[in-house]
């Protein structure tokens, strides 16, 4: 588990009105500053780049020298100590810019172009929706990744859903409308007996083929109600 403080010795030395700080224990880790001030803000900067470093290959730094470590021999040399806190860097070097290559089919770059699309925009929020980081805390755990799935799920069954009333209402319609053409031709057929039983009525009310026909026509009236 890597420390959120470091605190590691590093000599001072003077030299033709430039501060040279080097430390003890990452000898190849040096800075020049005009000013005493300057020297030491790029030096905490630096030791914040060797540990991230270290961090990265998940490494162990090594343990700070002592200061006793250090023999003065130049008037113009001093050991102090340079500390770094590592949260704020970390969170700088996690938000650096990284290069990656892109590769796509050349109608869909050029169809993108003319859109006016920022790739880079684009690609980090597929990612982030992918492993459905959390923006605001950089983070994202196992739980809120199968929420993600889950809500992605549930939205397809909702979908699926519209779709299945969508045939409902089809086939309803469907029935409604073969149930109305079935009453259309029953009307038909009614007004064509009322016609022809207005034909024979004035000559044969009296008849049996009148009250025959006139039974016929009450059985599709009682027909039709059912």
């Amino acid at each position: 588990m890597f420390k959120d403080q470091y605190i590691y010795p590093a000599v001072i030395m003077k030299a033709n009105d430039q501060f040279t700080i080097t430390f003890l224990d990452f000898p190849d880790t040096q800075v020049k500053a005009k000013t005493v001030e300057d020297g030491f803000a790029q030096a905490k900067e630096a030791l914040a780049h060797v540990l991230f470093d270290y961090e990265e290959r998940k490494e162990n730094p090594p343990t700070p020298s002592e200061l006793s470590a250090f023999e003065k021999g130049d008037p113009d040399q001093f050991v102090t100590l340079i500390d770094t806190w590592m949260p704020p860097f970390r969170k700088k070097m996690e938000n650096q810019a990284v290069k990656k290559t892109l590769t796509i089919p050349k109608w869909l770059d050029d169809a993108a172009k003319e859109a006016g699309l920022n790739y880079s925009r684009i690609l980090q929020d597929a990612l982030k929706e992918e492993l459905n980081i959390d923006e605001s805390g950089n983070s994202f755990s196992v739980q809120d990744r199968l929420n993600n799935q889950l809500k992605k799920v549930k939205k397809s069954l909702k979908d699926l859903s519209k779709i299945r009333v969508h045939v409902n209402r089809a086939s309803d319609d469907a029935s409604e409308k073969k149930e109305t053409s079935v009453k259309e031709s029953l009307k038909q057929d009614i007004d064509l007996i009322k016609q022809e039983l207005n034909e024979v009525a004035d000559r044969l009310k009296n008849s049996n083929e009148y009250q025959q026909l006139n039974e016929k026509i009450n059985c599709l009236i009682d027909k039709l109600n059912r």
